[in-house]
Formats: structure tokens, sequence, C-alpha cells
């Protein structure tokens, strides 16, 4: 089993190195790292390619900043992916709990339609796992509410607050395997048909709504996403995006959704 890893840069090679580190330790020489470099103010990528000079990592520099699951589409576009049985597109904010993860992703065999797998994944500031997302596919009166509301700053922060109060009081245990919508984004895993199913798409916007496209991407094409409680990750949430001020971060949010709606609503 050999794995692409698509990681981004965003001012975060700190915490970019921590993940490296830990991801070539335990893949046993499975998982080659694509790091795409969004935002590099202090000019660490240069450190980064000689730190993992002939080690399986590649930064890549677009001359831009591509976004988040642009990395990962563009990525696919401009390197041959077919020497691969898994793409992954990963947060840097993750952690492996076990040192087996890829070992045993190695070992499973999933149906042929299935084009992404969902780990379980266990987030440490709400104690509680975040995996499945969404078990359905979201209502377009409900995307039509999240851009009216997130249109506005002032309304976008206070819906995010109580649906954090609510979240906490109702924390998520950990469920068993199933059938879902759309993976959490912070850990995706894409098969290699899924790769080439959507070779050449382009996500319509820079940020926000990963989860929501790929499971339209996914049901255009016929495959389903599978989430597996038998691989687990820890996300320890220290969010990149919340680099973004509040106006910009909501603009953006609702620019998503407004994607997502006209293109596969």
């Amino acid at each position: 089993m050999k794995s692409l890893n698509v990681i981004t840069l965003y001012d975060n090679a700190g915490e970019v190195e921590q993940y490296i580190d830990e991801a070539l330790e335990i893949s046993g020489g499975t998982v080659e790292i694509a790091l795409v470099v969004n935002k590099d103010t202090a000019d660490a990528a240069g450190g980064i390619e000689e730190k993992y000079r002939g080690r399986p990592v590649d930064v890549i520099r677009y001359g831009e900043n591509v976004g988040y699951l642009n990395a990962m589409l563009k990525t696919i576009r401009e390197r041959e992916t077919e020497a691969y049985d898994y793409v992954i597109l990963s947060n840097t904010d993750i952690r492996y709990g076990t040192k087996d993860f890829f070992r045993k992703l190695g070992e499973f065999t999933y149906s042929p339609e299935i084009g992404c797998i969902a780990p379980s994944v266990y987030a440490t500031k709400s104690g509680s796992y975040s995996n499945p997302h969404y078990m359905e596919r979201v209502p377009k009166a409900k995307i039509e509410q999240l851009i009216r509301i997130f249109r506005h700053p002032a309304a976008g922060r206070l819906y995010l607050q109580v649906a954090g109060i609510k979240a906490g009081k109702a924390k998520a245990e950990k469920k068993p395997g199933c059938y879902v919508y759309s993976p959490h984004g912070c850990y995706m895993i894409f098969t290699k048909a899924f790769t080439r199913a959507i070779r050449g798409y382009e996500y319509g916007v820079k940020l926000y709504s990963e989860e929501a496209a790929i499971g339209e991407l996914l049901r255009k094409n016929g495959m389903k996403c599978y989430y597996d409680d038998r691989i687990e990750v820890i996300h320890e949430e220290s969010s990149v995006t919340g680099k973004i001020n509040d106006r910009a971060r909501f603009t953006a949010w609702s620019q998503s959704l407004e994607y997502i709606l006209k293109e596969f609503y």
C-alpha cells in the first residue's frame, strides 16, 4: 500500500514539521508527503526542503495561495498519481494516536464503490468525536439559511456560539463504521478510482465547504464515503483559518456555500 499525503503550509512551519515527522515515522515508507506552500511569510519552505532532503517530501510552490482542497486537486492534476493506492488530504494539526494507522489502512479491503474513507476523528478541544460528519445530504433550504447567516459576521458568530454550546452538551461518542454523505475535512482518504474520476476538477473557492464538495463529487460519480472506526486520528484543532479576520472568514464561508449551491444543487 502506497499513499500520497497532501498537506499545506500557511505560516505554520513548526506544526507542519511535527506532522511530517510523525507521518514518516509511523508509515514505514508507505507514505510520501506533498507539501503545498500557500503562505510563507518567514520563507520557511526552503528550510523544510533542506531538512527532508533525500526523504519522500516534495515541497510544491504554485506561486499563489490555492487553498486547501485545490492544493490536492491541483497536485493530482499536475503529477502522476497512478502509483498511489490512496491520496490523503489532511490538516497538519493532526496526530496519530497509534503507530499502526497506515498498516491497518493497507490491510483493509474496501468495496469498489467506496471513493472516500473517513477515519475516526477525536477532537481534543471538545473531547468529542467529529466523524461521522454528515450522515445525509444537506438540504438546499439549510444551505440557503446558512448563506444568509454567514453574510453577516455578528449573526455568524452567534450561530457558531450556539452550535458550539449544543455540541458541548451532547459530546459525540465513537460510533461504529458506516456509510456517510461526507467526511470531516481535517482528514480525508481518497481511493485511486475517485482521484481518477475527479482529475481535472477545480474547486471554485479557496476555503470552506470542502466536505460538501467531496460529498457531491462522490454522489456525482456514483461513489460513496465510508466512515471507518477502525482507524483513528487525533485533531488538535489549532485552526490555521483562525488567522483570518472575522469579516473575511464569514465572507469566505458564505461564498463557499453559494458555490456549492450553484455547482451541485
